[in-house]
């Protein structure tokens, strides 16, 4: 795929161009003029490329002259003059503008109003940076060390940082050794290049999934439309006047867990046999040791067709994959947990400290969805390896969940698969999405289906929505979409204002909101949509719930629910979000402490009106997770209301509508999490827990 893909005007064309009035003090493009026999290269390249595609817009030159917040990782002479030889060009001048245009705003993160990025607020010890560069990547950040033991900063795989801190009054300038260059390779492509990864990439081609993951990282359709930059509420709601961005584009993308050859050799015993040029041979044996290991798992369906979505082995591989452009440290947010403190600064919490593990599930691709459980281990888990806060697939805990506990890990039924952030020299960030190596055979065989439906499931509303992960929205701003930018959210009425809303850059301060992980959806207007759910890992019969934080801006909803997103059944009355709870309709009472009896009598009551108490684990926002919002009644409660109980089937998808039921357009709907619960939880032997 060419390099001139990457050359498009992201986001950031939107800068504020009557900023551009140039400091007293140093700027970015100050300090690189007075040091050319260091950056007078990547200087000459600033000069040539402009901010957006208009003939007059600004180069990146004037823009880094201005007023702003600006880290930039640049590249040193004897960096740029590598990576253009390798281009086959001798002098910067030589470069394209599209080769140009890429190097340049590969290495440029906009911070907007935030400050640009320290050496002390680096991801570490893997991660990546949470605003996007100017070519709407996201650039990842690790450490390293030095055979004198010296720890060092590699960016985006390849990039040693050499000197940091370099502080100018526009933003922050970080030396590194190569040009940023991400790969302009699609999913499958940066699969295939790994050489560790043979028979992952040979399944994909085989099963046609290759192809599924080659597909445009650009909605091209949503590029011609024409439309505003910021939506301003104005309908008479507590957020009228405040800016939400539209996003300016619609990137699609995906998510590989991926097993190395080593993996399927330990536990599969399948190895590759090459020739003198390095080519595999026994192709036929390795996919009948597959085939059966995975017939075992799935069946016997289509089983001499690759492709079809029946078949053992194209179920296999679906499952690996996530529609989703996610990052390793985006696949759990830490921000409002139980006791975590986020720090000094509620945008940028901080990573060095999490009191207890934090998890999300998320939907795979292919006929048959499944979910996959994300589990982040916090620092006091029982793990041995929790001081670096390590990620794992389906992970089963056991938990300090007493009512007076603080929902540590305190043992582990099931340690799950280890995620790497990284494929050692191999790079995994794609255009359109990432990989990521894991430690054993990923399956959603019968056991594993089993365990998760064993458990309550609880889902942030987010993960449900792909195109947010892919554009990098959630905590990072407030957000309006048009219609149709979510695949998830179908049906939606032309009188539908959708809105994205985070605590961590909320203009008014983001305290004492009761979200679950500090982020919501917002729909206002004469609402009417359809929100397509994620699936039930095993037959059986479940509770839906959904989280509630009542307050008087909100409005009513008449909800739906079923299979059929065209006729769907209203799951009762409609229901009030603007009543508090303590009433009658919702007789929530304050727990006694050291009363457990009292307390699960006052829950039993919540209940039998269709009602509970928002969970122990999280508390309200600026409270640093010292204010559980299951303590959060009266006028702003923070509560779960059981949707529905059913008979659910594992191969079915359901639906859930919401539709105004008032005549007016600044009634919130408030969405932010919905929890599966199977009878074993919610009506078993053991009283389901409060967290």
């Amino acid at each position: 795929m060419p390099c001139f893909l990457f050359a498009l005007g992201g986001c950031k064309e939107t800068i504020d161009e009557g900023n551009f009035a140039i400091k007293t003090e140093q700027t970015v493009t100050d300090y690189l003029a007075g040091t050319p026999d260091r950056f007078s290269d990547i200087k000459s390249i600033f000069d040539r490329v402009r901010l957006g595609r208009s003939s007059e817009a600004s180069s990146l030159t004037s823009v880094l002259s201005a007023r702003g917040n600006y880290t930039v990782f640049a590249p040193n002479n004897a960096a740029v003059r590598n990576h253009i030889k390798s281009l086959g060009v001798n002098t910067p001048d030589e470069l394209s503008y599209e080769q140009a245009e890429l190097i340049a705003k590969s290495c440029i993160i906009d911070n907007g109003e935030l400050s640009a990025y320290e050496e002390a607020v680096f991801p570490s010890p893997s991660g990546s940076f949470p605003e996007a560069n100017l070519n709407d990547r996201i650039l990842s950040c690790s450490q390293d060390t030095a055979a004198s033991g010296e720890m060092y900063y590699v960016i985006n795989g390849g990039s040693r940082v050499l000197k940091t801190n370099i502080e100018v009054s526009n933003g922050m300038i970080h030396e590194v050794d190569s040009v940023i260059a991400p790969s302009s390779d699609n999913l499958y492509e940066r699969i295939a290049a790994a050489g560790n990864m043979q028979v992952f990439a040979h399944l994909l081609e085989q099963t046609s999934w290759a192809d599924s993951l080659a597909v445009s990282y650009l909605d091209q359709v949503y590029e011609e439309e024409e439309r505003d930059a910021v939506f301003v509420p104005s309908v008479g709601t507590s957020i009228d006047g405040q800016k939400f961005n539209v996003p300016q584009h619609r990137y699609i993308g995906f998510t590989a867990f991926v097993e190395p050859d080593d993996v399927f050799a330990s536990e599969w015993g399948i190895t590759l046999s090459k020739d003198a040029d390095g080519h595999v041979t026994n192709w036929n044996d390795v996919m009948a040791q597959i085939r059966q290991k995975c017939e075992s798992a799935y069946g016997t369906a289509a089983s001499d067709n690759l492709k079809d979505p029946d078949n053992a082995v194209n179920r296999f591989v679906a499952y690996h994959l996530l529609y989703g452009r996610l990052a390793y440290d985006r696949f759990v947010s830490h921000y409002n947990e139980f006791h975590y403190d986020y720090g000094a600064d509620r945008a940028r919490p901080q990573t060095i400290n999490y009191p207890t593990n934090v998890w999300d599930y998320y939907t795979t691709l292919g006929k048959y969805r499944g979910l996959i459980k994300v589990t982040q281990i916090g620092t006091n888990s029982v793990d041995p390896d929790a001081l670096n806060n390590p990620i794992y697939l389906n992970r089963k805990s056991v938990y300090d969940n007493k009512r007076e506990g603080d929902y540590r890990e305190i043992g582990i039924e099931n340690p799950g698969l280890l995620v790497s952030p990284l494929n050692g020299v191999y790079d995994n960030n794609s255009l359109n999405g990432f990989y990521f190596p894991i430690n054993k055979i990923l399956l959603y065989d019968d056991a594993m289906r089993t365990q998760l439906a064993g458990e309550r499931i609880r889902m942030d509303v987010t993960t449900m929505l792909p195109e947010l992960l892919s554009n990098n929205t959630r905590a990072t701003e407030f957000a309006m979409f048009p219609k149709g930018y979510c695949g998830n959210i179908l049906n939606q009425s032309a009188g539908t204002i959708f809105l994205y809303l985070h605590a961590g850059v909320d203009p008014k301060g983001g305290g004492a909101w009761r979200d679950y992980q500090g982020d919501e959806l917002m729909f206002l207007g004469l609402y009417d949509f359809t929100l397509r759910l994620p699936p039930f890992p095993k037959d059986g019969t479940y509770e839906l719930r959904i989280g509630l934080s009542n307050n008087n801006q909100r409005g009513m909803a008449q909800m739906y629910f079923g299979d059929d997103p065209h006729r769907l059944q209203p799951t009762g009355l409609p229901v009030d979000m603007r009543q508090g709870a303590g009433s009658i309709a919702i007789p929530w009472t304050a727990d006694i402490e050291g009363d457990d009896v009292t307390n699960a009598e006052n829950d039993k009551n919540m209940r039998n009106q269709g009602y509970m108490k928002g969970p122990r684990y999280w508390s309200t926002t600026g409270s640093k997770g010292q204010t559980p919002v299951r303590d959060q009644g009266g006028s702003a409660a923070a509560i779960r209301l059981i949707v529905t109980t059913a008979d659910m089937k594992a191969d079915k998808t359901y639906y859930l509508r919401f539709k105004s039921a008032l005549k007016k357009l600044n009634g919130q709907l408030f969405v932010d999490y919905f929890e599966y619960v199977p009878t074993s939880v919610y009506n078993g032997a053991t009283a389901e827990d409060i967290w």
